[in-house]
């Protein structure tokens, strides 16, 4: 990360020019080729972006006020390094987009658009870290690969007590006379301290859309008929999510298990996941990383088992060479493979493999 310095005077042409802010400028950038035995059904070498983490650059923002207490803000935007494309035609600010204050005693509240406690608190120890987008769970319904964010949300996290920390947010509707309309919600919770890390979160949203035809080619859901382009609109959509991990000497072995539910008035249906893995430092200096993971997913009569392998090579704090491959095997009535962010298989089984280059700034 950069930190560039501005006075207020300079940027935002304030008449009250005398307070300093820190700006830090930061991002990713990451291209690679893939190869998947079966997209469409058919064999797919391709050179793509941002599949070892999303291509981002950002601002975070910070103005010390005084007494322990601080000024925030952030601005992050996701694109593709291959185009140079904004991943979303519709906002440019897409990932991250908040203003809030901060104290050391009482903790931090932030407004606008950010990710739940899900994705804050859960994503940082699944099977994608380290490892590519493929490793994420089928469809990525519980929102671990930050694919959207909260829009119109009021965040609280705690202080950072020994590790423990906690967190609650409100994502507004902002229907007239409907408070319940279109709103989410989140918690959570850590214990991040030492060689432990735990998380627990909890999410839910109102009114929300899912591609269960895309994903998993289920034509009918609790009485809604669904297509190519028909989305599942579920009532209440919630996720559930517990994590861990323990360092021991050079390995690292974590668990993950989500719960995803969508409800509406015919009843409910559920997608379970559970990842396992281990990442080891190869040579005790962090620089090989073998990463060896787990994935099984459930839907309805639907089960996808998901073997994962990643080897990382650090050239630099900041730039790594890898390579990964994901063979997934799919049962059930027409099951068919589906790792997450690529095509679906037409059969049941689907390997992806993936080299490429990452570079943090």
């Amino acid at each position: 990360m950069k930190k560039i310095f501005f006075s207020y005077g300079l940027v935002l042409l304030s008449t009250s020019a005398l307070a300093q802010s820190s700006v830090t400028l930061y991002g990713s950038l990451d291209m690679g080729v893939d190869f998947n035995t079966n997209s469409k059904g058919s064999h797919l070498v391709q050179a793509v972006a941002g599949k070892r983490q999303p291509d981002r650059f950002g601002f975070l923002i910070r103005e010390d006020l005084g007494g322990g207490t601080a000024a925030v803000a952030r601005l992050e935007s996701g694109f593709l390094t291959g185009t140079g494309a904004s991943i979303s035609p519709t906002s440019f600010f897409n990932r991250y987009a908040y203003v809030g204050l901060t104290n050391n005693s009482y903790g931090t509240v932030t407004m606008g658009n950010i990710p739940d406690y899900v994705y804050e608190y859960i994503g940082a120890l699944n099977n994608a870290v380290p490892g590519i987008s493929s490793f994420y769970t089928t469809g990525n319904l519980d929102g671990l690969a930050n694919t959207r964010a909260l829009n119109n949300s009021v965040k609280y996290e705690s202080p950072d007590f020994y590790g423990f920390q906690f967190g609650l947010m409100n994502a507004f509707g902002n229907q007239a006379g409907d408070f319940s309309s279109g709103r989410q919600y989140s918690i959570g919770a850590k214990y991040w301290h030492g060689p432990a890390k735990v998380s627990f979160a909890y999410s839910m949203s109102h009114d929300r859309t899912a591609d269960l035809f895309g994903i998993f080619g289920v034509t009918s859901v609790l009485g809604q008929k669904l297509g190519t382009g028909v989305l599942f609109n579920a009532d209440r959509y919630s996720t559930l999510a517990i994590a861990g991990s323990y360092q021991i000497d050079r390995f690292l072995p974590h668990l993950t298990y989500t719960d995803v539910k969508l409800t509406n008035s015919e009843g409910s249906v559920r997608e379970r996941n559970y990842q396992g893995g281990v990442n080891m430092d190869l040579t005790g200096t962090h620089e090989y990383i073998l990463g060896l993971s787990y994935n099984r997913s459930i839907f309805q009569e639907l089960t996808f088992n998901q073997y994962n392998v990643f080897l990382d090579w650090y050239l630099s704090k900041s730039t790594e060479l890898y390579a990964g491959v994901g063979l997934e095997r799919a049962s059930g009535p027409n099951a068919h493979a589906a790792q997450f962010g690529y095509q679906v298989s037409t059969s049941d089984s689907q390997t992806i493999g993936r080299v490429g280059i990452h570079h943090l700034f």
